[in-house]
């Protein structure tokens, strides 16, 4: 009985061995395809800082390292399609057409949407245009004879641009200020006050002549109350107005990633 004992240990030993060995054998592969998946997600999370750090550089005006920052965001996620669209908006701002074009390239090969796929379209062809354009511009000067160095003039300084609610305050209390003195001076002329009546001077007229200093009185002080308020406008107006406005530039914005 020992001769069948032994050669079925042998037989179990043996295929225990060989299931621990395809069991050990598939533990590397699961382990592998974790890897791929923490690698998968390690470089959507770069692409999604560098995109961050990109849209900091290009707010503050720092162009030429937001395009690096967005490069390394396009190695790491090469299907992120906004990623391309921003390459081409900061390849644009230097001047890189060629490499503002082929970034909108890229950008129709990833877009599934129609109508984005034909604006991309329409600004390759805007782009071109304006390559072919510099092309152009850059051989008729080198054909030209280099012209003689030369002062420029001074340039003349800015005109300063008048409100036009100043312009109106300013006329609106000249205006009033003078009808204010003209109907002031008539007012007291045709006061009253001390005179008596006479054969050629009745009551009448007197009466008469008290009315209409009133009137004119009244019109007076109402000139003298409009041409205050405006010049309160005017000199309002002056006083919060910026003296040196500055000039805001359009600038474009960066598409959101993710």
């Amino acid at each position: 009985m020992r001769g069948p004992r032994l050669v079925l240990g042998v037989g179990l030993a043996a295929l225990m061995a060989l299931s621990s060995s395809r069991a050990a054998a598939q533990v590397p592969s699961a382990a592998a395809g974790d890897g791929a998946a923490g690698n998968v997600e390690s470089g959507e999370a770069g692409a999604r800082r560098h995109f961050q750090r990109a849209l900091e550089l290009y707010r503050a005006g720092h162009y030429a390292e937001a395009l690096g920052e967005l490069e390394e965001a396009a190695r790491l996620d090469p299907n992120g399609k906004d990623l391309f669209f921003n390459l081409s908006l900061v390849h644009e701002k230097l001047g890189q057409l060629p490499e503002a074009i082929a970034a909108l390239e890229r950008f129709r090969q990833l877009e599934t949407d129609r109508t984005e796929r034909e604006r991309a379209r329409l600004t390759i062809e805007r782009l071109r245009g304006a390559e072919r354009a510099g092309e152009l511009a850059h051989t008729a000067r080198a054909s030209e004879p280099c012209p003689e160095p030369s002062v420029p003039p001074p340039a003349p300084p800015p005109a300063p641009r008048t409100s036009p609610i100043l312009i109106g305050a300013a006329s609106v209390a000249a205006v009033s200020f003078v009808v204010g003195t003209i109907f002031g001076a008539k007012a007291w002329s045709d006061d009253v006050e001390g005179q008596s009546t006479s054969p050629t001077f009745p009551l009448t007229r007197l009466r008469e002549r008290a009315r209409r200093a009133e009137r004119e009185a009244l019109v007076a002080d109402i000139a003298f109350a409009v041409s205050a308020a405006s010049a309160a406008t005017f000199v309002g107006v002056w006083w919060l107005s910026p003296k040196d406005p500055a000039v805001r530039a359009a600038g474009l914005t960066l598409r959101g990633y993710f």
